[in-house]
């Protein structure tokens, strides 16, 4: 075997060792991201008002977390997030503007109102173009809206918190009253606000006016106070049923993986189907299409795939919009988004013949989108590399637009020979893995520099130096090792599925795997 050969076919043993031994019994993988401001400043801000100080601790620890970390950085509104809610916590007081242009984008809206009411309840100074008369009445009409229209569990958790807190404000305790009962009846028995850090801790604030010392309140103080890490942070969601299909995605060529790993892995993916036919990004909420999609690409080949096939693909028909394109969440104002539509594009394209889904009116609108903005970009997660690889897929490699994508992102080699996930940024493990998976038919001279690059960055447990690189909640950036771990497997067994000179072919996953 070639010498190179041999060190990457180590390389990609020793992290399937460590991807086995992260398998939890159910099959499943879930790993914490790193900790960040946001989460850690806002569920410390929200135990400061328990009453008597009795958390005075478990804030003291978030607070000293928070003072030695730096603000997210990489967009102007990440950095006005976590800057903010810093303040916040440890009372640096100051002016916070919400003046700046990029809050106009649709996206941001909720982060807006979240940022303009937090900064009022902590009495900050604000600038903004809305009064915070006009922010209530804003907020109020909103709340209406999710109480009668359907919409992610969780946003309308914080919309119910901010209109009870901007009630409070103006002394509307009947308001304040009315909308507590909304909001415990949302909370999930003896649990917090769908395993969402984010929403739990907003929900506690509104409840330590709206009911405090309740029972619901109790009970999200309990979490609150029991998902504190122990470094004084806290995180943002677990992703288990995303992370295990891209695990299984990136790692399913490999033999040791098939034999001992793959087995669990695909069960748990159709036992965690909702029963509308869909998969959530994570066990026990609502489906989303992004996860849908990947997980029928997971499950593809597989018995577990055919059990669970009619009951996805009838999904899938049911949410396409009548422009013929998917949200990521199922409500009408979340917009369709590039890398959503390509997963569920590339899912459909994966079970040919079993359905009669329009897919034409999608994949014109995926190019023009592409044409459009003159970059390569997802919604979920940052980089070029990313969306080539996943976008590209669903265009099909023989489309003008994939091949100039994939041809632009191979001159950008880096002299270490890896990616970056943005042109001229510094190489990622992450960004290099992906580059090799849209890139390894057309530009096979490039390869072996970028499996040199993978091999020298290893660390002696299986795993590489990670960045965040999944936007959520946009515009901040999360790091999970698992998709690390997946991207750069994935990579790698591309380059192995393609009978390298110096490498036997490994399989994809096997088709009928029981």
């Amino acid at each position: 075997m070639h010498p190179l050969g041999e060190r990457v076919s180590a390389c990609v043993d020793l992290a399937v060792e460590h991807c086995i031994a992260l398998q939890r019994p159910d099959g499943s993988w879930e790993v914490a991201p790193d900790g960040r401001i946001f989460e850690t400043a806002l569920a410390g801000y929200a135990l400061a008002h328990t009453p008597g100080r009795l958390d005075r601790a478990a804030v003291a620890r978030a607070r000293a977390w928070v003072e030695s970390a730096a603000p997210q950085d990489h967009h102007p509104v990440s950095f006005l997030l976590e800057d903010t809610l810093r303040r916040i916590l440890v009372g640096a007081g100051g002016v916070v503007d919400l003046t700046a242009p990029e809050l106009d984008a649709p996206v941001l809206a909720s982060r807006t109102m979240l940022l303009h009411t937090l900064a009022l309840h902590a009495g900050l100074e604000v600038r903004a173009r809305r009064s915070e008369e006009e922010l209530r009445e804003v907020v109020a009409r909103e709340y209406e809206r999710c109480t009668q229209a359907k919409h992610k569990q969780w946003s309308k958790v914080e919309l119910i918190a901010l209109h009870i807190l901007l009630q409070a404000r103006a002394g509307r305790q009947t308001a304040v009253e009315a909308a507590g009962f909304d909001l415990v009846h949302v909370q999930a028995p003896r649990s917090g606000f769908f395993f969402n850090p984010i929403s739990t801790a907003l929900a506690y604030i509104a409840l330590c006016i709206a009911g405090p010392t309740s029972d619901p309140w109790f009970v999200l103080r309990s979490q609150l106070l029991e998902h504190q890490q122990a470094d004084g942070s806290w995180r943002f969601c677990t992703s288990d049923v995303w992370d295990t299909s891209l695990l299984v995605r990136a790692f399913a060529g490999h033999p040791t993986f098939v034999e001992t790993a793959l087995q669990p892995a695909l069960d748990f993916l159709q036992a965690t189907q909702n029963v509308d036919g869909g998969w959530p990004f994570r066990s026990g909420v609502e489906s989303d299409n992004d996860t849908t999609g990947a997980v029928m690409l997971a499950l593809r080949g597989t018995l577990q795939g055919e059990r669970t096939r009619d009951r996805a693909l009838a999904y899938l028909a049911r949410v396409q919009m009548d422009n013929g394109l998917w949200r990521t969440w199922q409500f009408r104002d979340d917009p369709p988004v590039e890398d959503v539509v390509a997963h569920v594009l590339s899912a459909l394209d994966a079970y040919r013949g079993r359905h009669r889904i329009a897919v034409t009116a999608a994949r014109r609108w995926l190019a023009a989108e592409v044409e459009r903005r003159g970059v390569w970009s997802a919604s979920w997660y940052r980089g070029e590399p990313y969306a080539v690889a996943e976008i590209g897929r669903a265009l099909g490699p023989d489309h003008p637009l994939a091949r100039r994508g994939v041809d632009a992102l191979a001159a950008r080699q880096n002299d270490d020979g890896g990616w970056s996930p943005e042109d001229g940024g510094p190489s990622t493990a992450s960004a290099t893995g992906l580059a090799l998976q849209a890139l390894v038919d057309r530009h096979p001279a490039r390869v072996d520099r970028a499996l040199q690059y993978l091999v020298d960055t290893q660390r002696a447990d299986g795993t590489w130096p990670g960045t965040p690189d999944m936007f959520g909640p946009r515009p901040l950036l999360s790091h999970f090792t698992t998709h690390t771990q997946a991207f750069v497997v994935g990579g790698i067994m591309a380059v192995l599925r393609r009978n390298w000179p110096w490498q036997p072919r490994v399989a994809a996953v096997p088709e009928g795997a029981a």
